[in-house]
């Protein structure tokens, strides 16, 4: 009996020290994988639309510019045809230079801020709207929680205060989605509740929610002002600007 166990002792040592270096790679991939978010992450958006579009901004910039709309297809359809009130009246005066791209996550928007679209400008404002796609669990895989997508918005904001260090960010918490509530809105909603916050740790970011714009006396979202409980439509967009009005003139004047 003792002979067999001084032939197994050395199988059985290294049994044991392989089962403990196969459980110190699990607790690393076990850390690995609580330390990644993917909303902290630089991503291109891949196609061809994507990447005209984010040479059209770059060939657009200029140190005219005094404010600079960051975010996703909520800025970008103002390009439409039928937003040139909204030019007219709010954004024209500012030289404004829109940065928004369709269906971007935050990883787009920081890719885009770090690979030339803050080269050549000092703007006095950047409003930024984005986190409404990282939310969004129907047309992509990786859903943020609140606590995921807040840092990579603040990551967004740190970018801005490094590349622009005299320009004012206000920062829009993420509008209405949906009819009814749903768990994208709910996350959208726990989000604003943490990026409100920032301006306390960061005297250039200021923080503003415009989503009562859009709900009617039931607490539901307007369809006449978003068709589609997303996105505003001409109208929605006026109103918009409307209620960031004054916040943006003050600020231009800081």
């Amino acid at each position: 009996m003792n002979k067999l166990l001084f032939y197994l002792l050395p199988v059985i040592i290294l049994f044991g020290c392989g089962a403990k270096e196969e459980h110190r790679d699990s607790e690393k991939e076990q850390v690995s994988e609580v330390k990644e978010n993917p909303a902290l992450l630089a991503v291109k958006q891949e196609g061809e639309w994507w990447d005209k579009r984010h040479q059209t901004i770059l060939d657009q910039l200029n140190t005219d510019a005094e404010l600079i709309l960051v975010g996703n297809s909520i800025f970008h359809t103002l390009d439409n045809e039928d937003r040139k009130g909204v030019w007219e009246k709010h954004l024209d005066a500012y030289n404004t230079i829109n940065m928004g791209f369709s269906g971007d996550r935050t990883e787009n928007v920081i890719w885009r801020l770090e690979n030339g679209s803050l080269e050549n400008i000092n703007p006095k404002v950047a409003l930024v709207l984005i986190g409404t796609n990282n939310t969004d669990g129907n047309h992509y895989l990786n859903v943020s929680t609140a606590e995921e997508l807040s840092e990579g918005i603040n990551k967004i904001c740190s970018i801005l205060n490094e590349k622009l260090p005299e320009t004012e960010i206000l920062l829009m918490g993420i509008l209405p989605y949906g009819y009814k509530p749903n768990h994208r809105d709910n996350l959208n909603k726990a989000t604003n509740n943490i990026i409100a916050k920032f301006p306390s740790e960061n005297p250039l970011v200021h923080y503003v929610d415009i989503s009562a714009t859009y709900y009617n006396d039931e607490g539901k979202v307007r369809k006449e002002l978003m068709p589609d409980f997303l996105h505003p439509n001409a109208e929605g967009h006026l109103l918009m600007f409307e209620a960031l009005n004054d916040k943006i003139g003050e600020l231009m004047t800081n």
